[in-house]
């Protein structure tokens, strides 16, 4: 999932999306946790390039894509279909099933904009989520304020479509909210035609304490709580806070 969300429902500009994130390292750590697993749910799978790479790796196993935008779920689709691609939410998933792994990259965690949200994305994780499995997940530490350099001077860029049209893309910051909601816009415009969509979102910013109170009062206990993709602790420099869990109880 992307901090242009909302605007993804659209076909034509969910094609953006891969131009627009290409492969870095955050996807390597969580497919090296897929390719592990007997089986992987991944919530809000956007295009789902993560689970088309493991299934090209060679993961046999049950691959489950989750995402609440039909647009980058059609993109999914065009990809593989020896995936399982399914239009749904963290709030109300109800598979039926568990799984060796649950996933939810791209900081989708931060879309869940209050504390009863986070119960009930958690709350479904830990339907899902198989004994001894793993739940693995990363949210924008709030001590780093990287919402201050999502300006469009300096996120503004051009990325060209697969059909071949270009856009312009920027973040523009709108502002803060008590107690950690941030507010900004991204803003695409085709280069070939002037069209122009907004996108107006609004993620959470958890502090890493109160993040640690819900996972535990959601039955998880943590494993892993990483400050960067190099593996390096949770400090007020980081750029993350990564999490890695299982259950319980």
């Amino acid at each position: 999932m992307s901090d242009l969300d909302p605007a993804y429902a659209d076909e034509r500009l969910a094609a953006l999306y891969d131009p627009l994130n290409p492969w870095r390292r955050s996807d390597d750590f969580y497919l090296g946790h897929i390719l592990q697993a007997a089986s992987a749910l991944d919530v809000g799978c956007g295009t789902g390039e993560l689970l088309c790479r493991a299934r090209q790796a060679g993961h046999p196993g049950d691959l489950v894509g989750v995402d609440p935008a039909a647009g980058m779920l059609a993109v999914a689709r065009a990809k593989r279909d020896d995936i399982t691609w399914l239009r749904g939410d963290a709030h109300t998933l109800a598979l039926g099933r568990t799984f060796e792994l649950i996933t939810m990259t791209g900081h989708a965690f931060q879309e869940l904009l209050d504390d009863q949200d986070a119960r009930a994305a958690l709350a479904s994780f830990h339907r899902h989520l198989a004994p001894g499995g793993r739940l693995a997940f990363e949210t924008r530490n709030p001590a780093a304020r990287p919402w201050e350099h999502w300006t469009p001077a300096e996120t503004r860029s051009t990325v060209r479509s697969p059909a071949g049209e270009d856009f312009e893309v920027a973040n523009d910051f709108r502002g803060t909210r008590e107690p950690d909601l941030v507010d900004f816009a991204g803003v695409v415009r085709s280069q070939v035609t002037g069209d122009t969509f907004t996108s107006v979102s609004t993620l959470r910013f958890v502090d890493p304490d109160h993040l640690r109170w819900l996972l535990t009062a959601a039955g998880f206990r943590i494993d892993g709580w990483l400050g960067d993709w190099d593996g390096s602790e949770v400090s007020s420099a980081s750029p993350e806070i990564i999490v890695v869990s299982g259950l319980a109880r």
